[in-house]
């Protein structure tokens, strides 16, 4: 039977949403998935790790990127001390807007969890000994602050994180760019076009059009390139950049605006719907 870990047995409602989780044996969990985004760092060891249409065999310095409802397990442990940050990327305040330009951004945490499965593949990357022993002392540092819950804490597991993502965002595996399809470079075009203009009123025939596509080509490649729809790709660019205006001060109508929705009660409702949470409490909080 498959073990689903949930949400409340890791996250407190109303704070970090990141989480660190320290083992040395993971065999007993068996196949399992989870509520939320999981990054897993073998620090030593090996051990079999398996998915439901893949096994492969880890060691130090491996990262894999389990997303929500991945199903999973490990076998053959040996020797393994394994450090497992888990998180909500939607939930947290951090520049997204900023570091989706980055090409490992789409690949490791921009894709939908359903385009991961039908592909058939999860991230997966590796460290090299220095950044191994790098996030090794940060993470287990941040583990032990949590774990004693002093005070301060949260703020040592929100830095852990935050080290990490760049670190993973350059190492991002090679055999995942050889899995992207090839763009064409008027459709790159248009995608750098969308990260300048969001704010902006972009309809999909013109762009369909600035890329040298048809409607119905230009939104199959996007869909196969990024695992959503243009319109679905847009409105998380204007999420996050509302979300960043309002942790920089901005009130909710401003933010809104500043992010390309006209309407700030319509804004409101997509905000709550996207990100379980109205703009105001998120500002505030």
């Amino acid at each position: 039977m498959q073990n689903i870990l949930k949400d409340d047995a890791f996250f407190t409602p109303g704070q970090l949403p990141v989480h660190l989780f320290y083992t040395d044996y993971s065999e007993s969990l068996g196949f399992h998935s989870h509520e939320f985004t999981e990054i897993a760092i073998m620090l030593n060891g090996s051990a079999v790790y398996e998915t439901d249409f893949s096994a492969e065999t880890i060691t130090a310095g491996d990262v894999v990127i389990i997303p929500r409802g991945g199903l999973h397990r490990y076998s053959k442990e040996c020797d393994v001390k394994l450090i497992n940050i888990l998180f909500h990327f939607d939930q947290l305040n951090i520049p997204v807007h900023n570091i989706c330009r980055h090409p490992g951004y789409v690949a490791l945490f921009g894709i939908d969890p359903e385009y991961y499965r039908e592909k058939k593949y999860y991230p997966k990357l590796h460290l090299n000994d220095d950044q191994l022993a790098y996030l090794r002392t940060i993470l287990l540092f941040a583990f032990e602050r949590q774990k004693s819950k002093c005070p301060g804490h949260l703020l040592a597991v929100y830095g852990a994180f935050m080290q990490t993502i760049p670190i993973l965002l350059d190492n991002f595996a090679p055999d995942h760019k050889a899995r992207q399809i090839p763009l064409p470079e008027k459709f790159r075009q248009t995608l750098n076009g969308m990260l300048e203009n969001y704010q902006k009123e972009l309809s999909i025939a013109e762009l369909a059009k600035k890329s040298g596509m048809s409607i119905s080509t230009f939104t199959r490649t996007f869909k196969k390139a990024l695992g959503k729809s243009p319109r679905q790709y847009l409105l998380t660019l204007r999420l996050e950049a509302a979300r960043e205006f309002l942790r920089n001060g901005a009130s909710v109508t401003e933010a809104a605006d500043k992010a390309g929705f006209r309407d700030s009660n319509y804004f409101t409702r997509l905000f709550h719907k996207h990100l379980h949470s109205l703009p105001k409490s998120w500002k505030n909080m």
